[in-house]
C-alpha cells in the first residue's frame, strides 16, 4: 500500500474513532483486510506446518511465517559469532523488550520514541528466536536449563511488556494487565501441553509470537500517526487504544477456552478409551 492511501485511511479511522461510529470502524478494519491480495491463496496448515525436534520434544509452528523464519534461522544461524552464546541471546531479548516498554511509555509524550518500540520488537524477536536456535545447531543443547530458562523468561517478558504498556497513556494498566493475564495462560497451556503430550506448539492455528510482533509494529505505526482520543463508556475513560487491546483480549481469551475444551474432550478420550466396564 502507497504512502497516500495508508495517510487517507488513517485520516478515515481518525475521524470515525472521533464519531464513535464503532461500526463504522470494524467496517473499514474489513476493507483494510479485503485489500491485502489474498484472494488467490489458501492456506493449507498442513503445509505452512513446520516440525523439528526440540531435544526429546517434538515442536509443532503453524503460524504464518514459521517457514519463512526456518529460512531465516538457516542462513543466519552460521553467521552468529562463535563467541556470542545462547544466554546472550536471551538477554539480548530481555533488552528488546524493555525498549519496547520505553518506546511506549516515552512514546506518549513525544511519538519519535515510538520508533523504540519498532526496534525492541525486532531485537527481542532476534533474541528470543535465535537463543535456542543457535545451541541446536552448534548441537550443544541444555535440555533442562534452556526450557526452564526459555519460559521464566517469557513470562518475565509479558509482564515488563504489560507494564511498560499499561504505564503508558496509550492503554489503561488494567487492560493492559489482562492482556499480559491471557496471553501467559495461553503460555501455561502450551507447557502443560508439553509435559502432557510430549509435543511443543509454539502457535495457535496461524498465529505465533511473531505475528503477534508484527501487529505490534503496525499498532506502534498506528499510535504514531494517529492522535490519542478519549471517550466516556458508563462513566469510564477510554482511548480507541484501549478499544483495540481490549478486544484483542477478548479473542485471545476465546481462542484459548476453545482450546482448552478441544483438547480436553480430546485427552479424555484417550483416557478412557482402555477402561474397562465394570459390571
Amino acid at each position: 500500500m502507497s504512502e497516500k492511501p495508508l495517510k487517507k485511511r488513517l485520516e478515515k479511522m481518525e475521524k470515525l474513532f472521533k464519531k464513535r461510529d464503532f461500526q463504522g470502524i470494524v467496517g473499514e478494519i474489513k476493507h483494510w483486510v479485503e485489500d491485502i491480495h489474498l484472494g488467490e491463496i489458501v492456506f493449507d496448515l498442513e503445509n505452512l506446518k513446520v516440525r523439528y525436534k526440540r531435544d526429546e520434544q517434538e515442536a509443532i509452528n503453524t503460524a504464518l511465517t514459521a517457514k519463512a523464519e526456518e529460512k531465516a534461522k538457516e542462513y543466519i544461524c552460521p553467521r552468529i559469532p562463535e563467541w556470542m552464546s545462547p544466554d546472550h541471546l536471551t538477554v539480548i531479548g530481555i533488552l528488546g523488550v524493555i525498549m519496547v516498554s520505553f518506546g511506549f511509555y516515552y512514546g506518549f509524550v513525544n511519538r519519535y520514541y515510538l520508533i523504540l518500540v519498532i526496534v525492541g520488537l525486532i531485537v527481542n524477536w532476534f533474541g528470543d528466536s535465535f537463543d535456542g536456535s543457535i545451541a541446536r545447531y552448534r548441537k550443544r543443547t541444555r535440555p533442562n536449563y534452556g526450557y526452564y530458562i526459555d519460559k521464566i523468561v517469557d513470562a518475565v517478558v509479558v509482564i515488563i511488556f504489560g507494564l511498560g504498556l499499561g504505564l503508558s497513556g496509550f492503554v489503561r494498566l488494567e487492560i493492559s494487565l489482562l492482556l499480559a493475564c491471557v496471553y501467559l495462560a495461553m503460555m501455561l497451556n502450551v507447557d502443560l501441553l508439553v509435559y502432557v503430550e510430549g509435543k511443543s506448539k509454539n502457535s495457535f492455528g496461524l498465529f505465533g509470537p511473531t505475528e503477534i510482533r508484527i501487529v505490534g509494529i503496525i499498532i506502534a505505526i498506528v499510535m504514531f500517526f494517529l492522535p490519542v482520543t478519549y471517550y466516556e463508556i458508563s462513566n469510564y475513560i477510554v482511548t480507541q487504544y484501549d478499544v483495540v487491546v481490549f478486544v484483542l483480549t477478548v479473542i485471545m481469551f476465546l481462542v484459548l477456552v476453545v482450546s482448552i475444551i478441544s483438547k480436553g474432550i480430546e485427552l479424555h478420550k484417550k483416557d478412557v478409551k482402555n477402561w474397562v466396564n465394570i459390571v
